[in-house]
């Protein structure tokens, strides 16, 4: 061989060489190593968790953790960042409220955790979803916890045999709490519909502000409070289809005492790479799914995501501006699909999602967690990523990686998000378990008195951190 085609191939096979790394990196996932702590350790019926999670003034995460158990209610815990210390601040919200032997769980916290003067205050969930449950539920509470003493306030069920799905915020100024009353008994979905309550603080007066939904259950999963006081809110949509609301946004002014309606006004969706949403019925689904006040309560950020008619961008709305036309509404950046596992945090807007945006845009994560991975595969790939909520900022999206935690469980379903302005996530979920020790107990729902069943899932609840706060 000539000294010149010997040269051609050195070159050809460094280079095949450089490629074939370069690729193989490629392939290899990033990891985002997180810190967790095993929730079934403590209760095997702890099950899930949806929103009920936020970090308190004194810089402590404060969550919840769900049950769907006839036996069993929701827990609510403190973790320190600083010392690692996790608490168990309440192991079942039940006997909080006052109904350790009414034979009707308080299972859920499925609402905002938000804080006023020092105080937490959250709402319960009904969490038996069987006939038996739903007839024997007494109704959801709002709870407050004192973060300086460490005491409960029960303020009492909201509204008897309703349950609150699942917005709650407060009026920081005229010290209310607003909630959102829903039903879920068969007699009062045919007879009435959601309502719009607040709840004087200092006194606990509970007051009925409006009817939102009519013969029909429904759900409104953020509150947004602005500087003037005026609680803005959408209907979710995606098990519900309303005749009057066709991307509606609502409002109640306290100034009035009414409930504005401003119809078909949500921004029509796109996906992340700009292709229009067409179809009319993922329009009729326009709803939040995500909302957060930004500082000083006169904007706020917000998603939809599929769950929410389909588009991909996170926004900012402005209520000083014109509804109507849609200038009130800004696109910050496109972002892909979310649902509720979406958290603001500093200057920057953290969510998970799956490695695959398809996927992610397509499927459910609460029933693909169910799937047995002996069978399937160990195939979830959850990422946590970011993204600069400053409007001359770069709005390219950080991959932080795959969610992997110290003992290398990977996450299957968060539905459960907050963050500080230091670099802490934090979140809630299901993971792949290292043993069955970890596992939760899911119940099997039956219409049949006494076949409800227990299996033990091939997955677990674990509450875990990722740190950037020294990167």
């Amino acid at each position: 061989m000539k000294k010149t085609n010997l040269k051609v191939v050195v070159v050809f096979y460094i280079a095949l060489f450089i490629s074939t790394i370069e690729t193989i990196a490629q392939n290899v996932e990033k990891i985002c190593n997180v810190t967790t702590v095993s929730m079934n350790k403590i209760s095997k019926e702890w099950d899930g968790q949806w929103q009920g999670m936020t970090v308190g003034s004194d810089g402590n995460c404060y969550f919840a953790s769900s049950t769907h158990s006839t036996a069993h209610g929701a827990g609510f815990h403190q973790y320190n960042p600083i010392s690692k210390k996790h608490t168990v601040l309440a192991e079942d919200l039940t006997d909080v409220c006052g109904e350790t032997n009414m034979n009707s769980q308080q299972g859920k916290i499925h609402s905002p955790v938000v804080e006023c003067d020092g105080w937490l205050y959250f709402s319960t969930h009904l969490s038996n979803y069987w006939k038996a449950g739903i007839e024997r539920y007494t109704g959801a509470h709002i709870v407050g916890y004192e973060i300086r003493t460490g005491k409960f306030r029960d303020f009492g069920v909201l509204r008897p045999r309703y349950s609150v799905y699942s917005a709650i915020n407060v009026d920081p100024v005229r010290k209310k709490i607003y909630a959102f009353s829903a039903p879920f008994l068969d007699t009062l979905i045919k007879t009435d519909g959601c309502h719009l309550f607040s709840i004087d603080i200092a006194t606990g007066k509970k007051e009925d502000l409006g009817q939102v939904t009519f013969k029909q259950k429904g759900a409104s999963f953020w509150f947004y409070i602005d500087n003037n006081g005026n609680c803005w809110f959408t209907l979710w949509k995606m098990h519900e289809a309303y005749s009057n609301d066709y991307g509606n946004l609502y409002c109640y002014r306290p100034s009035t005492g009414k409930i504005e309606t401003y119809k078909d006004v949500l921004p029509k969706g796109q996906l992340i790479d700009g292709t229009p949403i067409t179809n009319e019925k993922m329009h009729q689904r326009r709803a939040w799914t995500w909302a957060n006040a930004l500082p000083g309560n006169k904007k706020c950020l917000f998603t939809m995501g599929a769950a929410g008619g389909g588009d991909e961008r996170l926004w900012e709305f402005d209520p000083s501006k014109k509804i109507e036309t849609g200038e009130a509404f800004t696109p910050i950046a496109p972002i892909g699909s979310t649902f509720l596992q979406v958290a603001l945090g500093g200057d920057r807007l953290y969510f998970i999602q799956d490695a695959n945006l398809q996927f992610e845009r397509d499927s459910s994560a609460e029933t693909m967690r169910d799937r047995d991975p002996d069978v399937i595969g160990y195939t979830e790939s959850l990422h946590l990523r970011s993204v600069s909520i400053l409007k001359n900022a770069d709005h390219k999206i950080t991959d932080h990686g795959k969610i992997v935690d110290q003992d290398g469980r990977a996450a299957r379903m968060i539905n459960s998000m907050t963050a500080d302005d230091k670099g802490r996530v934090y979140m809630y979920g299901s993971w792949y378990v290292k043993s069955m020790k970890e596992a939760s107990f899911q119940i099997l729902f039956s219409d049949f008195p006494g076949q409800n069943i227990y299996k033990l899932m091939k997955r677990g609840e674990f509450f875990g951190v990722a740190d950037f706060s020294k990167k």
